[in-house]
């Protein structure tokens, strides 16, 4: 997808439409890099927190989400898409941030530790 397409798709995401609903979930859970792709993932993570979604697409976020920390196959503003794994599945996520603490990748442990640390200020708020 091009940046323009990737910016339009995440500016129809406001109304929640489900074929754009269902557009943008693909390409979250897609493994691109092209231009934008990173921030515009960030920003559809940020709106899809206000969209009702089916249980399976919720499923498939936090499953893509969390094997890109598990992996650290993760690029640029990968903390939204964790933003919005914790309110997807806040059980399935922080464990499996406790899992990523052990990773022999020092990035991935640094992304886990941010994950544990955001969930207890979410608690203690």
């Amino acid at each position: 997808m091009t940046r323009s397409a990737v910016r339009e798709l995440t500016v129809e995401l406001v109304h929640g439409d489900p074929t754009v609903v269902e557009r943008v979930v693909r390409f979250i859970c897609s493994d691109t890099r092209g231009l934008w792709h990173g921030r515009g993932r960030a920003k559809m993570c940020r709106r899809l927190k206000h969209i009702q979604l089916p249980r399976s697409s919720r499923t498939r976020l936090t499953d893509v989400i969390l094997t890109r920390l598990k992996t650290g196959d993760f690029a640029e503003q990968f903390k939204d898409q964790l933003k919005l794994s914790l309110f997807l599945d806040r059980k399935k996520t922080l464990s499996a941030g406790e899992i990523a603490l052990n990773s022999d990748k020092d990035y991935v442990r640094r992304y886990a530790q941010w994950l544990i640390s955001l969930a207890e200020k979410q608690d203690a708020a």
